[in-house]
C-alpha cells in the first residue's frame, strides 16, 4: 500500500507538471497576480526619479546649492536600495521557513503604506526614514522570483518572460504617469481642481497624487495575490525557535496541562491506537504495525505513555532538546553548505555583475546624452533621453513574450548571458562614439539650455543610431537579468531557494548602491581632466566596459549543468 501510495503521488506529481502545472490553465490565471505585484514594484522603484529633484528643492534641506542638490538627491535615491540589502538574505531566509506568501504581503503592505506616507511628507529627513524603513521590510523582487519559478515548473524561460514584462512596463509607465500626477497646482496653476488658494491641500502637498495613487495600487495588488495566489513553497524549514516558544506554538505544552497536580498521567477510557506501515526490506508486501499505548499500564505488556531509554525514562524535555540538538545540528551544516556552494556564489555575483552594469550604464548615459556638444554631450534634454529609453523598454516587451523563450530554447541561458556580456562591452565602448554625430547649435538663450528640447537639432544618421542603440541595450538586459534568474535558481538547493534568490538580490542592491556613486565620481574626476573632450567621455564608460568583461568571465567559467533550455 505504501508503494502504491508513493506511485500515485509520483503520477500526479507529473500529471501537474505536463497539464501546464505553470503557464496554462490556472497556473497562468494564479500567476497574473503576481504579475500586477511586479508591475508595483517596478512602479515604485521607478517613480522616484523623475520627482527626487523636485521633492529635495521643495523640501529646502539644499538651499540654493546646487552641489548639495545632488548630494542630498543621491541619498535620498540610494537608502532603499542600501536598506533592502541589509534584510535582503533575512527575509529570504524567512520565507524558506514561513512561506513566500507572508513576506510578500509584508514587503507589499510596507511599500504601499510608505508610498501613501510619503504623500504627506514635508520634510527631508522624514521622507529619508520612510523610505529606509520600507526598505528594510521590503523582499518583494526576489519572492516572486521564487514563486514564480516554482509554479512555471518546466516553463520556466517564459515564466521569466512575463516577469521581465511586468518589470519593463511598470518603469515605462511609472515615471510617466508619476510626473503627470505630481505638482498640479504648479504644473496646470487654477485649472486644476482645489489649487485656487495658496493654502490648498495639493499646494501643502504637491506629491500627495502620484504617492497616494500608486501606494494604493501597491496594497491592492498585494493582498488580491496574497488571497487569490496559493502558496508555492511545499516543504517549509523549522524556523528554530526557542524550546519554550516552540512547544507553546506546536501545542506540545497541552500535554502539561493533562498531566496532574502530582505530575501522573491522566486516566483514559480509550486507548490510542496508531497504525504505521512498515516496507519489507526485501521489497515484499507491507507489514503492517500496531503500536497501542495506554494511560495506565495494565501488566500486558502495554506502556503506560512512558519512554524509557537505557533503563532512564525520556521526558518531553529530553525529546525536545533532541531534537534540536539535531535539527539545529542539520539546519546549520544545510546553511553552511549553499554558502559554501562555489555554483550558487557564481550565480549570484554574476547576478550582481549584470545589475552593477546596467544600473551603471542607466546612470553614465543621461549624463552624456545631457551634456553639450561641446563637453563631448548630445545636447539633449532629459525628456529626450526619456524617450529613447521608453522606445527600447517597449521593443522590450513583445521580444520578451515571442522571442525570448525560443532562444532559451535554442541557445541556453549560458550563451545568452555570454552574448549579452559581449554585447554591453561593445555598447560601452561605442557610445561616446556618438557625440561624432551630434550637431553643435548655438543658441541664445544658453540658460535654458538644459531644458530646451534637442530633437529637432539631430541628424537623421543620430535618430537611426540611438533608436538602436536603445533597442539593443534594453533587449539585452531583457536576455541577462531574465536568463541569469534562472541560472541562480540552477544553482539553488531546493531547500533553500528563497535565501539564495536573496543572497541573490542583497548584492545586486548593493552594487545599486555602488554603480550611481562611482560612475557619477568618475564622471566628475573625468571633467576635470585637461585634453581630449573624447577621453573625458569615454572613461567611464570604460568602467561599465570592464563591469561588461567581468559578467562574460563569470558565465564563461560557469559549470554547463547551471546552464537551462526550458
Amino acid at each position: 500500500r505504501a508503494r502504491e501510495a508513493m506511485a500515485g503521488a509520483k503520477e500526479e506529481e507529473e500529471a501537474m507538471a505536463t497539464k501546464g502545472g505553470a503557464m496554462e490553465g490556472v497556473g497562468f490565471r494564479q500567476m497574473v497576480p503576481l504579475l500586477l505585484v511586479q508591475f508595483s514594484q517596478a512602479v515604485q522603484v521607478m517613480m522616484l526619479f523623475p520627482l527626487l529633484v523636485f521633492m529635495v528643492e521643495f523640501y529646502g534641506v539644499a538651499g540654493d546649492d546646487p552641489k548639495l542638490l545632488g548630494t542630498y538627491t543621491g541619498v535620498l535615491a540610494s537608502m532603499f536600495p542600501l536598506s533592502m540589502f541589509i534584510t535582503s538574505f533575512f527575509w529570504g531566509w524567512l520565507s524558506d521557513r514561513i512561506g513566500r506568501k507572508p513576506v510578500t504581503l509584508i514587503g507589499g503592505l510596507s511599500i504601499g503604506i510608505g508610498s501613501v506616507l510619503l504623500g504627506f511628507t514635508t520634510d527631508y529627513y522624514m521622507a529619508l526614514t520612510i523610505r529606509i524603513v520600507t526598505g528594510l521590510f521590503n523582499n518583494i523582487t526576489s519572492m516572486l522570483k521564487c514563486m514564480i519559478s516554482e509554479m512555471s515548473g518546466k516553463h520556466l524561460a517564459k515564466g521569466m518572460a512575463y516577469f521581465s514584462v511586468a518589470w519593463t512596463t511598470g518603469t515605462l509607465i511609472g515615471p510617466s504617469l508619476a510626473g503627470i500626477l505630481a505638482m498640479p497646482c504648479q504644473q496646470y496653476g487654477h485649472r486644476f481642481p482645489t489649487c485656487e488658494h495658496e493654502d490648498a491641500f495639493l499646494n501643502r502637498f504637491p506629491f500627495f497624487l502620484s504617492f497616494f495613487f500608486f501606494g494604493v495600487f501597491t496594497l491592492c495588488s498585494a493582498i488580491y495575490a496574497a488571497l487569490v495566489v496559493p502558496e508555492t513553497l511545499k516543504n517549509k524549514k523549522p524556523l528554530g525557535l526557542n524550546k519554550g516558544l516552540r512547544r507553546v506554538l506546536t501545542f506540545r505544552s497541552s500535554a502539561g496541562a493533562l498531566r496532574g497536580a502530582d505530575g501522573s498521567s491522566p486516566k483514559r477510557t480509550y486507548e490510542d491506537v496508531k497504525y504505521e506501515h512498515l516496507e519489507d526490506p526485501k521489497g515484499k508486501e507491507g507489514l503492517e504495525l500496531t503500536e497501542v499505548m495506554s494511560g495506565n499500564g495494565n501488566g500486558n505488556g502495554m506502556d503506560n505513555g512512558h519512554r524509557y531509554e537505557e533503563g532512564r525514562e525520556v521526558s518531553d524535555e529530553d525529546e525536545d532538546q533532541g531534537l534540536l540538538s539535531s535539527s539545529a545540528k542539520s539546519a546549520g551544516a544545510n546553511e553552511e553548505s549553499w554558502f559554501r556552494n562555489r555554483d550558487v556564489q557564481l550565480a549570484c555575483f554574476l547576478y550582481g555583475m549584470v545589475a552593477l552594469f546596467y544600473v551603471a550604464f542607466e546612470e553614465l548615459f543621461p549624463l552624456f546624452g545631457s551634456a553639450r556638444v561641446e563637453n563631448g554631450g548630445l545636447s539633449l534634454a532629459s525628456k529626450d533621453v526619456g524617450i529613447f529609453m521608453s522606445i527600447g523598454g517597449g521593443f522590450t516587451i513583445p521580444y520578451s513574450l515571442l522571442l525570448f523563450p525560443r532562444l532559451v530554447k535554442a541557445k541556453g541561458t549560458l550563451w545568452l548571458v555570454k552574448f549579452g556580456s559581449i554585447t554591453c562591452m561593445v555598447l560601452a565602448v561605442f557610445t561616446p562614439f556618438m557625440r561624432l554625430l551630434a550637431t553643435q547649435v548655438d543658441h541664445p538663450d544658453e540658460d535654458n539650455q538644459i531644458n530646451r528640447s534637442g530633437l529637432g537639432d539631430m541628424s537623421p544618421l543620430l535618430w537611426v543610431v540611438m533608436t538602436v542603440h536603445a533597442i539593443l541595450i534594453h533587449v539585452t538586459g531583457t536576455n541577462c537579468f531574465a536568463s541569469i534568474i534562472i541560472v541562480v535558481n540552477m544553482a539553488s538547493p531546493k531547500a533553500h531557494f528563497g535565501a539564495v534568490n536573496s543572497y541573490g538580490q542583497a548584492l545586486a542592491s548593493l552594487m545599486r548602491v555602488i554603480g550611481p556613486g562611482s560612475v557619477g565620481l568618475l564622471w566628475t574626476l573625468c571633467g576635470r581632466i585637461k585634453g581630449s573632450t573624447m577621453l573625458q567621455v569615454s572613461l567611464p564608460f570604460v568602467f561599465c566596459g570592464l563591469t561588461a568583461l567581468a559578467m562574460f568571465v563569470l558565465a564563461l567559467v560557469a559549470p554547463k549543468h547551471l546552464d537551462s533550455r526550458t
